[in-house]
């Protein structure tokens, strides 16, 4: 069963612990569902894994949503965040590739233009930790598994429902919907998401359900 760690200062312990236990990169897996934290967590993370320094790479999987017009020509759109509006099969090499410790561009994902942006963040070959974040990386079944075999540390964030609630409301307004649209979006697509990825939270060495600040 996966530990329960109690507060941020646990988990940053658990991570300099394993850095010294693997050849680098050390590859930690942070998975949860959406508006849990995760993106927070995941970036105090690799500032503080680089001031106490290391080659630290925030690497989120978001940048592998596939493009607007694919979704719309699967006919998708509508309910973009779910596993199959992302391209599994690229996360799953692109991953691969931090594990070879390649340099190339991971993608990131533009809040603005609602779009992934090939030339993300430039992964140099030399990282010493990445820190990989995403809703579904822990997910049993391919080609998440094979994308999973690379991680080193698994830790699954999570928030009660209401707080979900609450930030999925937020960040569907300031990204253009209005409230109808905001409603229908949280309760059809992401708290059944949410729901989903819970499923995988077995697969995590370390549950962490505390906010970021402690």
């Amino acid at each position: 069963m996966p530990e329960r760690l109690r507060d941020y200062a646990g988990l940053l312990d658990a991570v300099e612990a394993r850095l010294n236990t693997v050849q680098p990169p050390l590859i930690v897996a942070i998975a949860g569902p959406p508006a849990s934290g995760k993106s927070t967590l995941a970036e105090r993370l690799t500032v503080d894994l680089r001031a106490a320094g290391n080659v630290a790479a925030y690497c989120p999987m978001d940048g592998f949503h596939k493009a607007n017009a694919q979704l719309d020509a699967e006919g998708l759109r509508s309910v973009k965040g779910r596993i199959d509006t992302f391209d599994g099969t690229a996360f799953a090499l692109a991953v691969a590739r931090l594990a070879k410790g390649d340099a190339f561009w991971w993608p990131r994902y533009s809040r603005h233009s609602h779009e992934p942006v090939p030339e993300g963040t430039r992964i140099e070959g030399v990282e010493t930790v990445c820190i990989v974040e995403g809703n579904y990386i822990l997910t049993d079944g391919e080609p998440w598994k094979s994308a999973a075999a690379h991680f080193d540390l698994r830790i699954f964030k999570d928030a009660p429902d209401g707080v979900l609630r609450q930030r999925l409301t937020r960040r569907h307004e300031r990204g253009g919907k209005g409230a109808r649209e905001t409603g229908e979006k949280v309760a059809r697509t992401d708290m059944p998401n949410a729901r989903e990825v819970r499923k995988s939270a077995t697969a995590a060495d370390f549950l962490f359900q505390h906010a970021v600040d402690g």
